[in-house]
């Protein structure tokens, strides 16, 4: 027996244990049903501040001839970025109280069943989509077979894959969106003993963002303008960004430093005053403007996708410095695009990244050609119309 099949029947035995909740939460839908019917089923975390959160928004977006209803399961932190999906042909509905509460676990149970008996239901068979939810994987055993089922993977983290293993074979098509996440979930598959047909049910399709139609030059200025806008944690390892910034200052380089986002009250006492702090943006009109204004962004990730804050920044002729995880070395090339940093010391990232800010505010030569080639390669790249095409044909549409 490998590790595939101990997944499987552990799944088994939860399933049956949780059961009994599942047949009331579905008993209560019968009793009190949705007062209409929907062809798009969608299941978000939250929809707070986040480069995931943004591609979700950009699915949606696809879909404005659709009667959409999203649960978004877990607490937001933030609303920022809830306008994305406050659409006319949409239904949101905030489940976190009972889905995302430790203290009555057994309430997620039930919400399975819930949700399980709206969706198999439908006079007319939905589409079910998972935008990296725990909760919606938990969710598919119950669904009928013949429902589709679709799923977007941000990350190869695999912590989080572990959660996906037991329910991989009720997905349809797994969308990712750089190569190296789709061979690290490959490898995944290997290792645990999965049958390799389902490696054949992921696709790759490319994030989008806006991309202006033509390149607009960056003002000169006397400082090189570095920066950092997103969100605080574990993954970004923003204690590297900072200790970069701490050290260009105590030098007194030709640089400055601008962060905005959700991590204010991460930015170390000594550096505080000597940073600009532009606060949380949750409009793309402000987005885009602090792109257009800056010239480096620095990113010191332990893990990602292909974030978003580089295809923004990208597309406004930002130049990149950061480190070569995952799918960002898929689109970034040294002296091309900006500079990775390519040993995962800490001590290495910093004096690295140190080292490219000084050759980028040395040349701005350099600086200039870099911004024109990551425009172009956003316009050619990230295009919305590419983006939309790829989506509507894996949810069965024209």
């Amino acid at each position: 027996m490998n590790k595939y099949h101990i997944i499987t029947l552990k799944r088994y035995i939860e399933q049956v244990i949780m059961y009994p909740f599942v047949l009331i939460g579905k008993l209560m839908a019968i009793l009190k049903p949705l007062d209409k019917e929907y062809d798009f089923f969608i299941f978000f975390p939250i929809y707070g501040i986040g480069g995931a959160e943004r591609i979700n928004g950009d699915v949606v977006a696809a879909l404005p001839d659709k009667e959409i209803i999203i649960f978004f399961t877990r607490h937001s932190s933030n609303d920022k970025l809830l306008y994305l999906f406050q659409k006319p042909n949409i239904t949101i509905k905030e489940i976190d109280k009972w889905t995302d509460n430790k203290f009555i676990y057994w309430a997620n149970f039930i919400y399975r069943g819930i949700c399980a008996q709206y969706i198999n239901s439908q006079k007319k068979q939905p589409v079910v989509f998972n935008g990296q939810c725990n909760f919606a994987y938990k969710l598919f055993p119950h669904l009928k077979k013949q429902i589709l089922k679709i799923e977007l993977i941000h990350n190869c983290y695999e912590p989080f894959a572990r959660v996906t293993f037991p329910y991989i074979p009720f997905i349809d098509t797994r969308v990712m969106y750089v190569e190296s996440i789709i061979k690290t979930h490959k490898d995944y598959y290997r290792k645990i003993g999965l049958p390799a047909k389902y490696g054949d049910r992921i696709v790759n399709i490319t994030n989008t963002v806006f991309v202006s139609d033509q390149y607009q030059p960056k003002s000169d200025s006397a400082k090189l303008k570095v920066y950092y806008a997103g969100r605080g944690g574990f993954q970004k390892h923003l204690e590297l960004v900072f200790e970069i910034a701490r050290k260009c200052l105590q030098a007194n380089a030709n640089m400055e430093f601008h962060f905005a986002g959700t991590f204010e009250n991460e930015i170390p006492a000594d550096i505080r005053d000597l940073v600009k702090w532009h606060g949380s943006i949750g409009s793309e009109k402000e987005m885009y403007k602090l792109h257009r204004d800056m010239d480096v962004l620095l990113l010191t990730s332990r893990f990602e996708g292909f974030p978003v804050a580089i295809m923004e920044a990208m597309s406004c002729g930002v130049a990149i410095v950061a480190t070569a995880v995952d799918g960002i070395p898929e689109h970034i090339k040294d002296g091309e695009n900006g500079f990775l940093m390519h040993d995962q010391n800490d001590e290495k990232i910093v004096n690295d990244a140190i080292s490219y800010l000084t050759i980028l505010s040395d040349n701005r030569g350099l600086l200039r050609e870099i911004s024109i080639n990551n425009y172009e390669y956003a316009k050619k790249n990230f295009a919305p119309e590419v983006f939309v095409k790829a989506y509507r044909k894996v949810f069965g549409l024209s």
